[in-house]
């Protein structure tokens, strides 16, 4: 069996005809007949069923042709790969956002991403706490969307491009303090800091959360500290666009302690290392959030 009589059957069996098949593969009907002919050899069965004015598939046939379809298809992907690789594209893409950042920054360049490249994989990974700069510092992904602080360049050779703000909001469920207005630090304290994991990059992220001396409950995932601040076990920082519904319809309400930092804002970056020459499929990337 070769590739070239399968494509020999599937152009008969779309066209109903050796003459209309020939016409389209550029070759003689007896050349199609034959290739055909050696097909069913091999098999020891008749693929095609000639008895009637219209070529058409016997039931074994049937089932082979559906299978030569999946094959067939297989291939003009393999080749479509092939190609799209001899241009110099990468098959593979990685890029990691951090939970801070609104998925409406990267879905409209994810989806020209698909459109424009659709042989390149893309890897999406969610982080959180300065997670999506760790695997960038390890070469482990080739951008990142992450908040950003210039204190970030002495963790690596980073090039940045704001592309957004971010707001991170002290929240709590209004059971959890009975009601009452959270006016002191100490308040705070007698009750649980719900907080996400933070990475391994060389600097002291605790202070960038400018929260000290609470007990504490870790978790790397953002929706499961979501749902942990609405089931009342304790208090925490959470990014506003998680948080907006549940604080309009008042499950979550903002904690607003004197002398207490309870919003912290910024810049979201795309990032990139500086050493690390981009492919044309992350250079589109890069270059959609430089002029969108």
């Amino acid at each position: 069996m070769t590739l070239e009589q399968l494509q020999t059957l599937n152009s008969i069996v779309l066209h109903g005809s050796l003459k209309a098949a020939a016409g389209v593969l550029h070759k003689t009907q007896p050349a199609l007949s034959m290739a055909i002919k050696k097909l069913e050899a091999e098999y020891g069965f008749e693929i095609l069923d000639r008895s009637g004015y219209r070529l058409g598939l016997t039931a074994p046939g049937k089932a082979f042709y559906q299978k030569a379809q999946e094959l067939l298809l297989n291939a003009e992907q393999l080749h479509s790969l092939g190609q799209h690789l001899a241009s110099g594209n990468e098959a593979l893409v990685r890029l990691a956002y951090d939970s801070v950042c609104p998925h409406d920054l990267i879905l409209n360049v994810l989806k020209k991403c698909q459109r424009d490249y659709p042989q390149t994989e893309l890897h999406v990974f969610g982080e959180s706490r300065f997670g999506a700069l760790e695997l960038l510092q390890k070469a482990e992904i080739d951008l990142a969307i992450s908040p950003w602080w210039p204190t970030f360049h002495s963790v690596g050779d980073f090039q940045a491009l704001k592309i957004g703000s971010f707001e991170i909001l002290l929240v709590a469920a209004p059971q959890l303090f009975r009601g009452q207005a959270v006016t002191d630090v100490a308040q705070l304290k007698s009750e649980v800091y719900l907080v996400s994991e933070e990475s391994e990059l060389s600097f002291d992220s605790e202070n960038l959360m400018l929260v000290k001396g609470a007990r504490k409950w870790k978790t790397r995932d953002m929706q499961t500290l979501k749902q942990m601040l609405l089931s009342g076990l304790g208090w925490g920082y959470i990014p506003r666009h998680l948080a907006e519904e549940a604080l309009e319809d008042g499950r979550l309400v903002p904690l607003t302690p004197q002398g207490f930092e309870f919003s912290i804002q910024g810049e979201i970056c795309l990032v990139r290392r500086e050493e690390h020459t981009l492919g044309p499929v992350a250079s589109m990337i890069w270059q959609n959030f430089l002029c969108p």
